[in-house]
């Protein structure tokens, strides 16, 4: 099926977003166990990638298909979320030995310090308050007007009391992100400041939150980011207006995380991504478009 799906979809380009990253055996000490994949599982699917695949950083990818031209045969890109601790700690090693790009996409402000992420205060004020209705609690959050939503978190928080957040949830610090791209192997996009859904914002709220990640990640790196990746990233998740204030800020292609093909078909600033693959199975399902042919053989589309 996958060497059916790579002749048939030949030309096309494949780009996987991973969160963060934990130690094999290790509780991650978080209700969302899934957005921390193991060390194990990322480096056997990094392993399988290096050996089948032709892995392209993400900013080739994007120029190649704004050009107009097709990518080159099994083009996957590697892109990571959010800006975790563990990218370096545990992913970077596992990237420099097989020489693999990647790209990691930055919430300014959690690398700052000054605004944690509101998912993972809701998902440890839930545990910590003994209940574990994450996903329906997280679902209905994500529905709200972001000023709304950030004082539901607050009460929540308030409510919960302190606790001591696990390890996975640490941010990188600038000096990290400036050691990984001192080595040339990985590239940084924006993700805003602090992390809203940017369709439940208002204009203002949206352009404060593009420029701001924009502006800090300059003045840390010395280069504006040219790639920005949608916090969320479903259906309905950015709006028209979104998507001018990014071409404004000077970003070239924006990221969603609506599973599908990189195609130069696709509108360059709402672009695919699929979901970090928990397998070597599922990762070469993915990358392959076998996925993708299923899709359409269900469908009757061939």
């Amino acid at each position: 099926m996958a060497a059916l799906a790579r002749s048939q979809l030949a030309g096309q380009g494949a780009v996987l977003a991973f969160h963060g990253l934990r130690e094999d055996g290790v509780s991650p000490g978080v209700l969302d166990e899934s957005l921390h994949l193991p060390i194990s599982t990322f480096s056997a699917l990094c392993k399988q990638l290096a050996a089948t695949y032709h892995v392209m950083p993400l900013s080739e990818m994007a120029s190649v298909l704004s050009s107009g031209e097709k990518l080159p045969p099994r083009a996957v890109a590697l892109s990571f979320d959010d800006g975790y601790a563990s990218n370096f700690e545990l992913g970077f090693p596992v990237l420099k030995k097989l020489n693999l790009p990647a790209t990691i996409f930055l919430a300014t402000g959690f690398l700052d310090g000054s605004t944690p992420l509101w998912f993972q205060q809701v998902d440890l004020a839930l545990k910590a308050g003994g209940r574990s209705a994450f996903s329906e609690t997280l679902a209905r959050l994500k529905k709200l007007p972001n000023a709304e939503m950030r004082e539901e978190v607050r009460k929540m928080v308030e409510a919960a009391g302190e606790s001591q957040a696990p390890a996975v949830t640490r941010p990188m610090c600038w000096d990290q992100v400036r050691a990984m791209r001192d080595t040339g192997l990985i590239e940084f996009g924006g993700h805003t400041h602090t992390h809203p859904i940017l369709a439940r914002c208002t204009i203002e709220e949206q352009r404060r939150e593009i420029v701001t990640c924009r502006e800090r990640i300059q003045s840390e790196l010395g280069t504006a980011p040219r790639l920005f990746a949608f916090p969320n990233g479903g259906p309905g998740d950015c709006t028209p207006e979104t998507l001018c204030l990014l071409k404004e800020a000077g970003f070239e292609s924006a990221w969603t995380m609506i599973s599908g093909r990189a195609t130069q078909k696709g509108p360059i600033l709402h672009m695919p991504r699929y979901g970090a693959p928990e397998s070597v199975w599922e990762t070469e399902a993915t990358v392959s478009g076998a996925f993708e042919l299923l899709r359409k053989w269900r469908g009757g589309a061939v």
